[in-house]
C-alpha cells in the first residue's frame, strides 16, 4: 500500500507507480556512484527495515535521487507512507502489513515539504514504535548529522537520536566545466549508548587514493550491524553477497530503466 500525507510538491521523488527518467540503483552502479557490494548493503538495510538518512553539504549531490531509487527495494509487505511537511502527521497503519516506512523529502527549513523543529522530534517519536523512515538532509559527515539533530532548533533527546539507524554521506565531485560526478563517501551506523549521544561506527568508506571502497570487517562493525538488522551474525555476509549477485545478474542481462528495475525487484519478492 502507498499512502501520501499532505502532498504539497510535484517532484518525481518516491513516485512508486509511474515510469520516470530518474536514476535507479543499477544506473548509479554503472556511473560509479557506488559499487555492487555497497548497493547490496543498502538494499539489505531497506529490506530489514532500517531507518536511513542520505546527507550531503551540496545541493546537487543526488541524495534525493538515491533515496528515491532505494524506495523501489522496500519489501511489498511494508506500507510506504510519503509524509510531507511542514507539520508531521502520524500515518495510519494498514492491517496485514508488517510495518510502515515513513518517506520524508528532507529534514531542513528550506522547503515547506520538509520537516523541521518540533516536528522532527514528533516524527522520531512515532518512528520509535511505528516503523523506520528514509529522508535527506544537508550535512557533510555523520557527526554533522548528529550535531544538527541534537542542537537548536531541533534539540532531539539522545534516546531518540539512536533511532536514526544509518547515515549515508553523498558527495558531488566536479569533473571539469559543468560536469559533476556523484559518489557515496561514507556509510555509518548509529549505535545507541546507555547514556549520552549515540556512537557512530563507519561501515563503509571511500578511499580516493586507492579508488575503491573500504568495507570495515572488524568484529565491532559486524556485530553491531547484525544486531541492528536483527540478523544472525553468521548470515550477514552471505545475505550481502546474495543480494550483490542478484544486482550483478540484472546488470548482466541488460536491466537498465527505472521501470525494468522496479519490475525485477517486484518479481524477486514474489519469488521469495
Amino acid at each position: 500500500m502507498v499512502q501520501r500525507i499532505k502532498r504539497r510538491t510535484t517532484e518525481w521523488w518516491g513516485d512508486s507507480g509511474k515510469e520516470s527518467n530518474r536514476p535507479n540503483i543499477l544506473s548509479m552502479i554503472k556511473n560509479n556512484t557506488l559499487d555492487t557490494r555497497l548497493a547490496a548493503m543498502l538494499w539489505l538495510l531497506f529490506d530489514r527495515g532500517s531507518s536511513v538518512i542520505f546527507a550531503s553539504e551540496e545541493k546537487s549531490s543526488g541524495k534525493t535521487s538515491m533515496l528515491s531509487a532505494l524506495i523501489d527495494f522496500i519489501p511489498p509487505n511494508y506500507q510506504k507512507s510519503y509524509v510531507y511537511g511542514p507539520k508531521f502527521e502520524s500515518p495510519e497503519q494498514e492491517e496485514g502489513l508488517t510495518k510502515t516506512y515513513l518517506l520524508i523529502p528532507g529534514i531542513s527549513d528550506t522547503h515547506e515539504a520538509n520537516l523541521w523543529k518540533s516536528d522532527v522530534a514528533k516524527m522520531l517519536k512515532w518512528s520509535n514504535d511505528g516503523g523506520p523512515f528514509g529522508t535527506t538532509m544537508y550535512a557533510g559527515s555523520p557527526e554533522h548529522v548528529i550535531r544538527v539533530f541534537s542542537t537548536s532548533p531541533l534539540k532531539v533527546p539522545n534516546k531518540a537520536l539512536s533511532k536514526i539507524g544509518v547515515i549515508v554521506i553523498v558527495d558531488a565531485i566536479s569533473t571539469g566545466g559543468r560536469s559533476v560526478s556523484r559518489r557515496v563517501r561514507e556509510l555509518a551506523l548509529v549505535v545507541p549508548e546507555k547514556s549520552g549521544k549515540p556512537k557512530l561506527i563507519t561501515l563503509v568508506g571511500w578511499e580516493p587514493d586507492l579508488d575503491q571502497y573500504n568495507f570495515m570487517d572488524s568484529q565491532l562493525a559486524i556485530s553491531n550491524l547484525s544486531k541492528h538488522l536483527n540478523l544472525d551474525i553468521d548470515k550477514l555476509e552471505s545475505e550481502i553477497n546474495r543480494l550483490r549477485r542478484r544486482l550483478e545478474a540484472w546488470i548482466a542481462i541488460g536491466t537498465s530503466t527505472t521501470s525494468e528495475v522496479r519490475k525485477a525487484v517486484n518479481q524477486y519478492y514474489i519469488n521469495q
